[in-house]
């Protein structure tokens, strides 16, 4: 036998890393995106086809006939007439699924800052701490790619890519219990570096004097900070800025490798099927 080290063998019982779980899971978050938007496309193409068909049908397409005539030739295709109507059509279910899917899809920041040169302005939390005792810690709010990447801010795998809070207090994982001070400040995500307390109700009763708001601990219960109602035509910004979040978050995938380096393991053992 070759006393040659092996390389990039393991155990059927070795233990998955964090690291390489994670990356799987990101995988499987990223194939149910593609494939609810892929059955939206199919839905509007359905929708679309039906709406070219029906107009037909009632005789109104491309023109109404006028009364005791035949309607006119039709100047384009069925196919061609439902096409042209398949981007409209698919814009707003995108719309309505994007209003009507918060807490029941895969979140992500849909953000392109680098969180490190962004701008910020952030109060003095130092100061603060004592009196609010971090209540912005409590909130919900998705990570970026950037934030996957790194490995470092820990996401729940039941509601990706949201963060990934305590049980026992609702706070995020990454907050002293103790100070309710940011463990992983220099790290911490986008949203918490653009995030200013100062004008929010759910902090301040009247931040220039101090008093924090009355409020129960159920408010920050599934709360996540971008959730508001908003207008058809900011939504379909959402809903585009979602896209290409997706697309950064699959060219950050197939763009590394799940090994970063040779590693030795054990002889390969041929497998008997019992």
């Amino acid at each position: 036998m070759s006393d040659r080290e092996v390389y990039g063998t393991s155990d059927l019982d070795s233990p998955v890393t964090r690291a390489d779980f994670e990356r799987a899971l990101r995988h499987v978050n990223l194939g149910y995106l593609e494939m609810r938007d892929a059955m939206l496309e199919l839905g509007a193409r359905i929708i679309a086809l039906t709406d070219e068909l029906t107009r037909r049908i009632d005789r109104v397409e491309p023109l109404p006939a006028a009364e005791g005539t035949a309607a006119p030739a039709p100047t384009t295709t069925v196919e061609q007439g439902a096409q042209a109507n398949v981007p409209g059509t698919l814009a707003t279910m995108r719309a309505a699924a994007e209003a009507d899917a918060q807490g029941g899809r895969v979140n992500i920041d849909l953000e392109v800052d680098d969180k490190y040169t962004m701008e910020t302005s952030s109060p003095p939390c130092d100061e603060l701490l004592p009196i609010c005792k971090a209540r912005c810690c409590r909130m919900s709010f998705s990570i970026s790619t950037q934030d996957l990447d790194e490995g470092v801010i820990r996401f729940d795998y039941g509601q990706p890519y949201l963060i990934r809070q305590r049980q026992s207090d609702g706070y995020c994982v990454h907050n002293d219990p103790t100070s309710h001070g940011c463990t992983v400040h220099a790290q911490r995500p986008r949203v918490c570096r653009k995030f200013d307390c100062r004008t929010d109700e759910r902090i301040w009763a009247d931040y220039e004097k101090r008093i924090p708001a009355t409020t129960v601990d159920a408010m920050f219960d599934n709360r996540v900070i971008e959730t508001r109602e908003v207008e058809l035509a900011e939504m379909l910004g959402r809903v585009r800025a979602r896209l290409a979040a997706t697309k950064r978050e699959k060219e950050a995938i197939s763009g590394t490798h799940a090994d970063l380096a040779p590693s030795v393991g054990p002889p390969a053992k041929p497998r008997r099927l019992v």
